[in-house]
């Protein structure tokens, strides 16, 4: 099975200065757009989810800050798994 590349969304070329990271159970592009649209709504402006990664991690940034707890309970609603990992 052939490796999955980080997949990227950026809803502008900004400077995007708040920044965090999870762990999640997204192991695929599948239903990406539906992530996407939800984490849009709370304000984010960028996110990657590293499918390599054994985390599946996801960043995520935003020009204002964003609870932790807020972006799980979007994932949450999707379906998906999701916890805060302090860098």
């Amino acid at each position: 099975m052939a490796a999955m590349p980080c997949f990227r969304f950026n809803h502008s070329d900004k400077y995007l200065m708040k920044q965090l990271t999870f762990k999640t159970n997204i192991h695929s592009p599948i239903g990406i757009q539906a992530i996407w649209d939800a984490l849009k709504e709370i304000g984010v402006t960028h996110f990657n989810i590293d499918f390599i990664d054994l985390n599946h991690a996801m960043k995520i940034a935003s020009e204002h800050l964003i609870s932790p707890q807020h972006i799980i309970t979007v994932l949450k609603q999707l379906g998906y798994t999701c916890e805060y990992l302090n860098e």
